[in-house]
């Protein structure tokens, strides 16, 4: 259910809420609710960890904003206060006596956003938990609100631009699925959270500062905020998934102990660079960044073993992102649309860019490419072999890159064969294993990830992950003694494997709507585990949706996306770039009409007379072939006819086909 936060609030002066301590004789790994600092280390710095506001107020005057926590208690008469200017867009933390009348009630201020005119503060009113980590709640927001003066909402200028930004923070808009935390760095994964928990400088950092730009959705917003020290006020949110499974059962193989009850949770982590749309944003940049990059936590939590109040904590992490080579696919209304690669020569420094991003964080990288090797996807495939070829024989390290025609090897139904996949990466997931810390401190970390890609990075990758992410719960229960070594999940928890399955597939329906604005095709097959004539049919209709919304719907989408990622940045004084967006559905129609017109008059025309050649002529094939003409014309011209974005237009057409001489 949706509710309000109403925990008690914290104020500058209470100690840290209680964090969940794993204790090892090796050195302390706090997984902290809130912050992942050492609450012993920062005692004995004489260092108190601020916790995150919670519960606030926000007070309206004519062109500015306060924002103070909810006082409840008696005499007080200084709290931490955020005060925004809503003309010039000046940010303030200071101590002020705490305000009174008619106020907002919000749950986390997403941040400021410049407007052409003025500014807007954006606002989440109400948010609803969604899992439970180690005692910190994740929230999901549910409503949010544009706080706005008055001039700056009248101003012509901003009206287009207002609808875009409230469109991008609508939780039922471009803005779905949103997810934060006040008490859990939920940009980072926990084996980062652990590194950072080692590092007692970094751990006593406010979490907007050891958040992971790369996944701080609302960064751009955030950013005057962070500059003027109001980091209390500051809520990294994510945009992904964000889904947990509770109570699971577990049995120990071996040993006194009957059983341990566990958590299964899935988190994806959707990169802000080049964030977007699926035919606006392919490829890479010239900065290695890919579209459709996102990042899945699989994370297991079991209760702690007898004689110690230390949980176990399990993590395996999985990437998906677009093929890493500068390629573009602009829609142009033709089902598929006319695929550019980049000239060869900037195959490699570019997949070498973007090698640097990745083995920041994942030191080996084995890429998985499931395109097919034949046909319009085979060149791209070549091309990232090829691209593949230049970084390894460059001196390029950590890359072991794998190709798997998924089409060609599992077809529409023969999905037993991706056994023929696992044959090919089984040692490298192996090498890479996964976190696992316990009550004997940190038993394994992860040493590579898997990335995995198709063209979208969305239904083959989905089938896909979902089987990396079985194959890796299979090896911790394994290690944990809760799973007998070869035996797979489905025959020792049934009901544990159901549950995973469901989780999975609304993990890929959710990556999916974010990127193509439909759920995953396939996802019958992750959700059941088998491949259905109705999944068949389920497939089609996704595929015919994806071709209107990406042609038609997606360009007011990715200017929404590039607005609340900060990919653009209004000007003050200036506008809205121009650009008309027509619509092919007129020439459409008329098309239709005419041949229908055409084939009418068939019916109608007498075959007794001797002049029927003349009736048919003006009469038949006039319109049919006027209809057809009409068609070419509309196809012809149809990147001028789809509903294309306007303020980074460039960033989609990275690469241009060349123009014929």
């Amino acid at each position: 259910s949706v509710l309000t936060i109403a925990s008690e609030p914290i104020s500058r002066h209470d100690p840290p809420p209680p964090c969940v301590s794993l204790n090892s004789g090796r050195g302390t790994f706090l997984l902290l609710a809130r912050a992942a600092a050492a609450a012993a280390a920062a005692a004995a710095m004489g260092v108190e960890p601020v916790p995150p506001h919670s519960e606030l107020q926000v007070y309206v005057g004519d062109a500015n904003v306060v924002v103070q926590p909810l006082v409840k208690q008696r005499g007080v008469t200084q709290v931490d206060t955020l005060s925004v200017d809503l003309r010039t867009g000046s940010v303030q933390r200071l101590d002020s006596a705490p305000q009174r009348g008619p106020a907002v009630s919000v749950v986390a201020v997403l941040g400021a956003q410049r407007l052409y005119k003025g500014y807007a503060l954006v606002v989440a009113t109400e948010a609803a938990v969604v899992a439970n980590v180690l005692g910190a709640d994740i929230y999901q927001i549910k409503s949010t609100k544009l706080i706005t003066s008055e001039e700056a909402r009248l101003s012509k200028e901003n009206k287009p631009l207002l609808r875009l930004l409230s469109d991008g923070a609508d939780p039922e808009g471009s803005g779905r699925a949103m997810y934060f935390s006040y008490y859990y760095d939920i940009t980072l994964c926990s084996q980062r959270i652990a590194d950072v928990a080692n590092d007692t400088s970094t751990a006593m950092k406010f979490s907007a500062n050891r958040a992971d730009k790369d996944f701080f959705w609302n960064f751009a917003m955030s950013r005057s905020m962070i500059d003027a020290g109001a980091h209390r006020f500051v809520m990294p949110c994510i945009m992904g998934f964000v889904r947990q499974v509770p109570n699971l059962v577990l049995r120990q193989v071996k040993g006194a102990r009957a059983h341990r009850t566990a958590t299964l949770t899935l988190i994806a982590r959707r990169c802000v660079q080049r964030a977007g749309t699926r035919h606006w944003r392919r490829g890479a940049d010239t900065s290695g960044y890919v579209a459709n990059y996102v990042e899945t936590e699989q994370l297991l939590q079991l209760e702690p073993e007898e004689g110690t109040d230390v949980p176990t904590v399990a993590s395996y992490l999985v990437l998906r992102g677009s093929i890493p080579i500068m390629w573009t696919e602009l829609p142009n209304i033709k089902y598929k649309p006319t695929r550019v690669i980049a000239p060869s020569d900037t195959l490699g420094p570019t997949l070498a860019k973007h090698m640097e991003v990745l083995r920041t964080n994942h030191k080996e990288v084995t890429a998985i490419n499931l395109v097919n090797q034949h046909g319009g996807e085979g060149k791209l495939c070549d091309a990232f072999k090829f691209a593949v070829d230049q970084y390894n024989s460059g001196g390029g390290k950590g890359l072991h890159y794998v190709a798997f025609d998924f089409h060609q090897e599992c077809g529409t139904k023969r999905y037993e064969r991706m056994s023929i996949l696992w044959d090919q990466i089984k040692d490298d997931f192996a090498r890479h294993s996964f976190f696992l810390h316990g009550a004997n401190g940190t038993l394994s970390r992860q040493r590579g990830a898997m990335r995995v890609n198709c063209i979208d990075c969305l239904d083959r990758t989905n089938v896909v992950q979902g089987v990396l992410g079985r194959k890796s719960l299979d090896a911790i229960l394994s290690q944990l003694g809760l799973l007998a070594e070869g035996v797979p999940m489905s025959d020792t928890y049934p009901d544990v494997e159901q549950e995973f399955k469901v989780l999975w597939a609304d993990h890929g329906d959710a990556v999916s709507m974010q990127y193509a604005g439909t759920g995953a095709m396939k996802s019958g097959f992750t959700r059941t585990g088998k491949r259905t004539y109705g999944g068949l049919l389920d497939d089609g209709f996704k595929s015919v949706s994806r071709y209107y919304l990406n042609n038609f719907q997606d360009g007011k989408k990715q200017d929404a996306v590039d607005l609340i990622t900060g990919a653009y940045a209004p000007e003050p004084g200036t506008s809205m770039p121009k650009s008309a967006r027509r619509s092919p559905l007129i020439p459409l129609l008329m098309a239709v009409v005419l041949i229908y017109f055409g084939f009418l008059n068939i019916a109608r025309a007498d075959l007794s007379r001797q002049s029927l050649l003349l009736d048919v002529i003006p009469s038949v094939l006039g319109p049919i072939l006027v209809g057809l003409a009409v068609l070419y014309f509309t196809a012809a011209n149809g990147k001028y006819l789809v509903n294309r974005p306007v303020l980074c237009y460039e960033l989609a057409a990275t690469v241009t086909k060349p123009k014929k001489s």
